[in-house]
């Protein structure tokens, strides 16, 4: 029983990492088009989103609350406000 909710897990988390992956290929392909760094921020994050869950899964024991993971999350809409504030102050990119 606790082999099959680990496999169950996993694959969710799998599942979850590869809509992420995708996600940010969409997004690469409308900053390719449109040249607005918006969009690269965007996909940068749903990057980012994607290797937390990978290193998530390969973690013998998985700590979501960890700092370190907790960081690379952290980072991850870090580059959003960056591309908002950028976008609303800056000079765009």
């Amino acid at each position: 029983m606790v082999i099959e909710t680990a496999v169950i897990e996993g694959f969710l988390v799998g599942v979850i990492a590869t809509a992420a992956l995708v996600a940010a290929l969409f997004f690469l392909r409308f900053w390719r088009d449109t040249g607005d760094g918006f969009f690269l921020a965007f996909a940068v994050s749903f990057a980012i989103e994607a290797a937390y869950r990978v290193i998530v899964l390969l973690l013998p024991k998985p700590n979501e609350g960890s700092p370190w993971l907790y960081l690379l999350r952290l980072l991850g809409f870090a580059v959003i406000l960056f591309a908002i504030v950028r976008k609303n102050y800056g000079r765009g990119y």
